[in-house]
């Protein structure tokens, strides 16, 4: 999603809610991100008995993916009125997962981003998120958690929000040991023009196991809230929605691949005149390993 994308949505729900001359309302620049630590080389697991031969993660080193993702956005404005918006991109990301105390230390590179010819996405946007790099660090469970990135972009900004979809959560004991199980997660994400935090709670069950591949399919409920804007022009927002993803796991290396969708009912509102807007999200997208 670009910034263009995100003045658009933010200028609309404006001037629903404001009369003719009003200013609109621009995102606040980005807080610098937190320098890059390092977690070195990769290393052979622990004898941590929850690192064993469990079907669990396991370091690896490059492990290539594309994440395609498409959304769209249709805002119901007062009158009666309605505005569609819609994108779509493809990241191509490296993952690599080393060993490290306590948890593994994951490190996740955007190599490169696509969109569709006619895409909003500007040039240079693109280029300037390309290389971006975030560190984590990851359970052998698959629990993300202190994800941050060498650089803010608000390009870089909307893949990081789906960057833990890659990892879905496994039971303590690994694969081997349930078919069926629950997660619940909080975490703080840029969601359209907003800083959000999300509260999520997954069901988990393993649908098929052909040989060391696991296919599992994950049942997500989850409610956000957030704000944005500047602080004389101040908007927020909440939303509840499901989301579905089914799982492709292999127990020699990790998330082979993976399709979801979104679905969500949002409400944009600006205090300072009382204006709600309603807005419907959809979304779908799917990760392979190549």
């Amino acid at each position: 999603m670009s910034h263009r994308r995100l003045a658009s949505l933010a200028i609309a729900v404006w001037a629903a809610a404001c009369s003719q001359g009003s200013p609109p309302i621009e995102r606040p620049a980005p807080k610098p991100a937190p320098p890059r630590t390092s977690g070195g080389p990769a290393r052979a697991p622990t004898a941590d008995p929850t690192r064993g031969a469990e079907i669990l993660y396991h370091p690896t080193s490059g492990a290539r993916y594309a994440l395609e993702r498409r959304d769209s956005l249709v805002l119901e404005l007062p009158g009666g009125a309605t505005q569609l918006q819609q994108f779509s991109r493809t990241a191509y990301l490296t993952i690599s997962i080393a060993d490290a105390p306590g948890a593994y230390h994951a490190a996740i590179r955007l190599d490169s981003l696509r969109q569709e010819v006619g895409g909003t996405v500007a040039a240079d946007s693109v280029l300037r998120a390309e290389g971006t790099t975030w560190v984590a660090s990851l359970t052998p469970q698959g629990h993300l958690t202190g994800l941050r990135a060498d650089r803010s972009s608000g390009v870089g900004d909307q893949v990081e929000a789906s960057l833990p979809e890659l990892f879905p959560a496994l039971p303590a004991g690994g694969l081997d040991t349930t078919t069926q199980w629950n997660d619940t997660t909080e975490r703080t994400i840029k969601a359209d023009a907003f800083d959000v935090r999300e509260h999520a709670v997954t069901s988990y069950q393993v649908e098929k196991r052909e040989g060391g591949v696991y296919t599992i399919v994950a049942a997500t409920v989850f409610d956000r809230t957030g704000s944005g804007g500047q602080p004389t022009q101040p908007m927020e927002m909440a939303s509840a929605g499901t989301r579905r993803t089914v799982y492709r796991f292999s127990r020699d290396s990790g998330v082979l691949g993976a399709e979801g969708t979104d679905s969500a009912e949002m409400t944009i509102t600006v205090p300072a005149v009382g204006q709600s807007v309603p807005v419907h999200q959809r979304a779908s997208w799917k990760a392979a390993r190549k």
